[in-house]
């Protein structure tokens, strides 16, 4: 066997390797994000939402960016902060996210009136919305 040969059979067995624990590591991500979003400690949420809203692949990236916004804008375990959590929003969007898609037809006109009345387009049924978006 050539010289070549070997070094591309080591190349193969690792590029396995590396696929596998790049598989554990997206699994871990997810189940992160699940155990997170499953919380009704928002503060901490949010925190964790932060600290990996750049892990992982773009369909992850866009669903943490898109429950940041949300929080942002209900002020859910952090300081409410309308234009932040909009772009959140809309950078989720750009990633196709449909919920953020959703919302953007729905609010996106209106975010003036969103930055005037903060809390009206997230009213009492903020949570009901937040498991939702969760699933």
């Amino acid at each position: 066997m050539s010289n070549s040969a070997k070094v591309y059979r080591e190349y193969l067995a690792e590029q396995k390797k590396f696929r596998t624990q790049e598989t554990k590591y997206h699994l871990a991500l997810l189940k992160l994000f699940q155990v997170v979003s499953d919380s009704l400690d928002y503060e901490d949420a949010f925190v964790t939402y932060d600290k990996i809203k750049n892990e992982g692949n773009d369909d992850f990236k866009r669903q943490v960016k898109f429950k940041m916004g949300l929080h942002l804008l209900a002020g859910a375990g952090c300081e409410q902060n309308t234009a932040k959590g909009c772009k959140l929003i809309i950078e989720a969007e750009r990633l196709d996210f449909f919920p953020a898609k959703r919302w953007a037809k729905d609010h996106g006109k209106r975010m003036t009136m969103v930055q005037k009345r903060q809390r009206n387009y997230f009213p009492d049924n903020y949570l009901s919305l937040y498991s939702f978006v969760s699933r």
